[in-house]
């Protein structure tokens, strides 16, 4: 189940037209919203146990812009530098037993991320 849309879409966006929509459906607009956030959530699975090999913590962030429910954060420092990752407030549990981050953000951008990943040692 998606964790941020998880129920059916019937009458959510009916301005795209639902009439031919069985009620076990999703629309294509919330099917597509539903696979993203399977993503997601595959992707924070990965996270949550790369976070138990190295030194890491949450924090929460305040991005201009940002639904609050994207706040959270989990910071690993891998030998190779500190990585992160947003979260949804209902994939949280994976993090929750995570202590505070209290570095600084060192500015890395995803290609930093993906470089330092690639570096990395287990």
């Amino acid at each position: 189940m998606a964790f941020s849309y998880p129920h059916m879409c019937r009458d959510e966006h009916q301005e795209i037209g639902h009439s031919d929509q069985k009620d076990d459906e999703l629309c294509p607009l919330c099917r597509e919203r539903h696979e993203k956030d399977e993503a997601y959530r595959q992707r924070n699975y990965l996270v949550a146990a790369l976070a138990r090999l190295y030194p890491s913590g949450i924090r929460e962030t305040n991005i201009e812009g940002w639904d609050p429910e994207w706040h959270g954060c989990v910071y690993i420092d891998l030998p190779a530098g500190q990585i992160s990752y947003h979260y949804h407030d209902n994939e949280s549990h994976l993090f929750a037993d995570l202590p505070p981050y209290t570095k600084d953000w060192d500015g890395h951008d995803k290609e930093t991320v993906h470089r330092r990943l690639l570096g990395a040692k287990v």
